[in-house]
C-alpha cells in the first residue's frame, strides 16, 4: 500500500510538471507568432512607405527597400524555424500527457480505495507511469529527435 502511495504521489507531481510546461509551452507558442506577426506588419508598412516615397532622392528609398527586404528573410527563417520546431504541437503533448496522467491517478485512487492492491497492481502502476514517462519526454528537443534538432541548429546557423 506504501508503495502505491508514493507512485500516486509521484504520478499527482507529473501531473502538474506537464499542465505548467503545457501552459509554458502554449505561451511560448503564443508569444512567437505574434512576434512573427508583429514583423510582418512591420515589414509591410515600410515596403508601403517605401513604395509611395519620393521624397529626398533614391538612397533613402532603396535604404528602405533593403532593409523591409532583411526584415521579410528573417521573418521567413523565424516562421522556418517554427515549422521545424513545432511549438503547437509539443504544448498538445504537455496536454495529452497531462491527461494520461490524471487517468492513471484516478485509477491508482480506484485501487487504493478497494483496498488490499497486490504486487501485480503496484507494478503495472510503475510500468505505467515509465511508460508515460518515455512516451512523452520533458525536453524541449529530446533525444529521440536528435536529428531535427541537428536540422534545426543547421538551418539556423545557415540563416544567421
Amino acid at each position: 500500500m506504501a508503495k502505491l502511495y508514493a507512485i500516486l504521489e509521484a504520478v499527482a507531481d507529473r501531473v502538474e510538471m506537464y499542465k505548467n510546461i503545457g501552459e509554458q509551452r502554449n505561451n511560448w507558442n503564443s508569444l512567437l507568432l505574434t512576434s512573427i506577426n508583429a514583423l510582418t506588419l512591420s515589414v509591410a508598412a515600410m515596403a508601403g512607405i517605401a513604395a509611395t516615397s519620393v521624397i529626398g532622392g533614391a538612397a533613402p528609398v532603396a535604404a528602405l527597400k533593403l532593409s523591409s527586404t532583411i526584415m521579410y528573410l528573417s521573418a521567413i527563417g523565424m516562421l522556418s524555424i517554427m515549422n521545424k520546431i513545432q511549438p503547437s504541437q509539443l504544448a498538445e503533448e504537455q496536454r495529452n500527457a497531462t491527461r494520461l496522467l490524471k487517468q492513471l491517478h484516478n485509477q491508482i485512487q480506484t485501487i487504493i480505495a478497494m483496498g488490499n492492491p497486490t504486487t501485480s497492481d503496484v507494478k503495472e502502476m510503475m510500468e505505467k507511469v515509465l511508460a508515460l514517462d518515455k512516451a512523452y519526454p520533458l525536453p524541449l528537443l529530446d533525444s529521440s529527435s536528435g536529428k531535427a534538432k541537428e536540422e534545426v541548429e543547421e538551418f539556423a546557423s545557415k540563416l544567421f
